[in-house]
């Protein structure tokens, strides 16, 4: 196990990490929380901490069952699996049927038929304050948030304006935007360290959403949100919790050694242990996967802002989710074909990955 400096903010990511899972531990035990060191985590983080480890509790025990095995569904996917092609989406559903469907409200987890837990559902997941930190967020981005939406290319669908909503009130502005402090510059393709030497051509770079001054506002108003979804992540999957943890510290370390400066600042005070973050306003999704997604991993996507009820569809599993404001949803978004439709109302959704 990494030991994170004291000094770094992934150090207040390890301690909300402890303290998440030993809530979420002594709930369902029926057992006392132990005392823990809380570090300079502040009360409203500590809070916000607590009720998500609540909220985990219960979705732990309210188990949804599906007949589907998981690995074998992954083995029959292709490589880049984008989920829009209807007739290959017929044939796996075809395959792979769901037995029934249903409409979740409450906090659950879906399992497969080997008892792998496939989904995390976790309405009510966000305090007030970490909904207010998102939109505060998307506030200080806000010139770069315009500049996102594109009109050409339809196909790239994630950033057509055709699939963007105006807000009602101006508050919120119609985005799509990836921020990152080591941006991997050919995607998500290769996975492992990077080469030692940052001139061979496969080196991380920060993301231009995170460069200037404007970049260092974003990273600080990112952080108590990076904290929530990596300490959710130590109850998901604590040995891709514990990896990612690592590897951000080891990022860290290679950037000082050759004086990426830039880099080492913001990895030192990002708390994530996801390497980015999308920011997602008033957009709605046509069906898709995202084929650069691990299967074995969980994605983390969250939802703030005011808007009429939304459902978000898993449509080859046959579950929808009510999703409201204050929602959290860890899936691996290339096993799940997915989207929602929203339509009016301010709405922002975070989604982490790596």
């Amino acid at each position: 196990m990494v030991t994170i400096p004291l000094d770094w903010a992934l150090y207040q990511t390890y301690l909300a990490g402890e303290l998440v899972h030993e809530i979420f531990m002594s709930t369902i035990l029926h057992r006392p929380v132990k005392d823990m060191d809380l570090g300079l985590l502040d009360i409203d983080t500590c809070i916000a901490l607590e009720q998500l480890a609540n909220v985990m509790a219960t979705a732990y025990s309210n188990t949804i069952h599906l007949k589907i095995d998981i690995v074998r569904y992954n083995d029959a996917l292709d490589k880049d699996e984008s989920g829009q092609s209807e007739k290959r989406e017929e044939n796996l559903f075809n395959r792979f049927p769901p037995e029934e469907e249903c409409f979740l409200t409450t906090p659950s987890v879906v399992i497969d038929s080997s008892s792998r837990i496939i989904v995390w559902y976790l309405p009510g997941a966000l305090t007030a304050m970490i909904m207010k930190d998102i939109h505060d967020a998307t506030h200080s981005m806000s010139g770069l948030l315009k500049h996102s939406i594109t009109t050409s290319k339809i196909a790239q669908w994630r950033t057509h304006r055709s699939n963007f909503h105006t807000s009602p009130d101006g508050m919120v502005t119609p985005s799509c935007i990836n921020i990152s402090p080591a941006w991997f510059q050919q995607g998500r393709e290769k996975h492992g360290f990077p080469n030692l030497d940052p001139e061979d051509g496969f080196s991380p770079e920060v993301s231009a959403t995170l460069k200037g001054d404007a970049g260092r506002n974003i990273m600080t108003s990112l952080q108590r949100s990076g904290i929530i979804v990596s300490a959710a992540l130590r109850v998901m999957h604590p040995d891709l919790y514990w990896a990612r943890m690592e590897t951000q510290f080891r990022l860290g370390k290679w950037a000082a050694i050759y004086e990426l400066d830039e880099m080492h600042h913001h990895l030192q005070r990002w708390t994530s242990i996801f390497n980015v973050v999308s920011v997602i306003c008033n957009c709605r999704t046509p069906p898709h996967r995202d084929p650069k997604c691990r299967p074995a991993a969980f994605d983390i996507m969250t939802t703030a802002g005011i808007y009429h009820p939304v459902v978000m569809d898993f449509m080859n599993l046959g579950i929808k989710f009510l999703y409201d404001s204050g929602s959290m949803l860890a899936s691996s978004c290339r096993l799940v074909r997915h989207y929602m439709n929203v339509e009016e109302g301010n709405w922002i959704v975070t989604v982490w990955y790596m």
